[in-house]
């Protein structure tokens, strides 16, 4: 439309008949009256991640199988931990920037949905803070184990142990993002399921670190009641303060 900002301009204008509000036969006119509008950056956004995930699968192919293998078997996830390559340490950055990505994303489309705007902050503003913040999220749990590591002698294990924690992060980046396009371009009782099950992917994402560090905990020899605690400290209340900050309630 001539003089309309093209950020806020609707990519795909996707009609949505719903029961009850538009009659059959009223027409097409009618049925688009009923409308999913999109700024534009989350379209070429979208393709970006789906362009990058296709270079990704094409040059490091039977790697991403491996982790994807590794997500479900210890063995495989501690030769990958032991494998100093230059092509296993390329694709694992490679697929956390990824995750930082798609999860930004992921994060920006709820706190949309569900109005929560930290310092006001809008569309890809808001994309950029959850990226810098997952970023930051990132680093400093490396921090936080590192020296934990070093207070305690045993710095290499507590890299191993985030070796294998955030495997699930890099599975994680590529498996929502089919469900970004579907939770954008979709509405009514359908984009609520994909908001659903995105949910619900990434409680079971939680779920298999959870069962990664016990299984890890009984071949480390890692007291159970250290493990709890550390789960308690460094997984289940950040993540409980984060939403409540975002909230605005703290």
């Amino acid at each position: 439309m001539w003089g309309q900002d093209s950020v806020t301009a609707s990519v795909f204008r996707i009609s949505q008949v719903t029961e009850g509000v538009v009659s059959p036969g009223s027409g097409l006119a009618a049925a688009e009256q009923i409308q999913m509008v999109q700024p534009v950056w989350f379209f070429f956004l979208i393709f970006a991640l789906s362009g990058f995930l296709a270079w990704i699968i094409s040059y490091y192919g039977s790697a991403v199988m491996q982790a994807a293998q590794a997500s479900t078997n210890y063995n495989i996830t501690y030769r990958m931990f032991g494998d100093n390559s230059v092509l296993q340490k390329q694709m694992d950055q490679v697929l956390y920037l990824f995750y930082f990505l798609s999860m930004a994303f992921l994060l920006l489309l709820f706190e949309e949905r569900y109005h929560l705007h930290p310092y006001t902050l809008e569309g890809i503003t808001l994309f950029i803070f959850n990226f810098l913040l997952l970023v930051g999220i990132f680093f400093a749990r490396i921090v936080l184990l590192n020296m934990a590591g070093f207070l305690f002698g045993r710095i290499n294990l507590f890299r191993e142990y985030l070796y294998h924690i955030f495997l699930y992060n890099k599975i994680a980046g590529i498996c929502i993002l089919p469900l970004l396009a579907l939770m954008a371009y979709t509405g009514g009782w359908i984009r609520e399921f994909f908001y659903w099950f995105a949910l619900v992917l990434i409680l079971l994402v939680v779920l298999l670190r959870v069962a990664r560090s016990i299984v890890f905990s009984f071949r480390k020899d890692v007291s159970i009641f250290y493990m709890f605690l550390y789960l308690c400290a460094l997984e289940t209340v950040p993540l409980i303060l984060l939403y409540r900050w975002l909230e605005g309630t703290l």
